[in-house]
């Protein structure tokens, strides 16, 4: 059993994560205080939360986004639609290297990622559409 240091409840260390640093191998908090804390200090740290995720996933500050985004005049670099609350901005990156290349909406995006990034594809694809982008057909 151990206390816990936030709500002061006894619990079984079940209850408890585990943190190899402490002599019990248990953090002090009981994982729903821990879970409290950690959105707590999300809510209250957003910039923070969105810089560990960027500097997580592709290796970029938020910062490095957001002037990207800038650059690109808050627009997706394909399709130029304007990036606000219904239009998504979306990473994207080289999936070998892992670098940036840009800022899309999701359909570009997910569009790059079905067709495998392939530009033997994409151009496939370009003149699959121009062949069938007469008016009449």
């Amino acid at each position: 059993m151990k206390k816990c240091t936030k709500c002061g409840i006894e619990k079984p260390l079940s209850e408890f994560n585990i943190d190899r640093r402490r002599k019990d191998g248990k953090y002090g908090k009981c994982k729903p205080c821990h879970i409290l804390v950690s959105r707590e200090w999300q809510n209250n740290n957003p910039e923070k939360v969105k810089n560990a995720r960027w500097l997580r996933e592709f290796g970029v500050s938020f910062s490095f986004i957001e002037n990207l985004k800038n650059k690109q005049k808050n627009c997706c670099a394909i399709c130029k639609m304007e990036l606000n609350t219904k239009i998504k901005a979306h990473i994207d990156h080289n999936h070998a290297t892992g670098k940036v290349r840009g800022i899309l909406c999701q359909k570009c995006n997910q569009g790059l990622g079905l067709f495998n990034d392939s530009i033997d594809v994409l151009k496939s694809a370009l003149k699959y559409l121009q062949k069938y982008n007469k008016k009449a057909d």
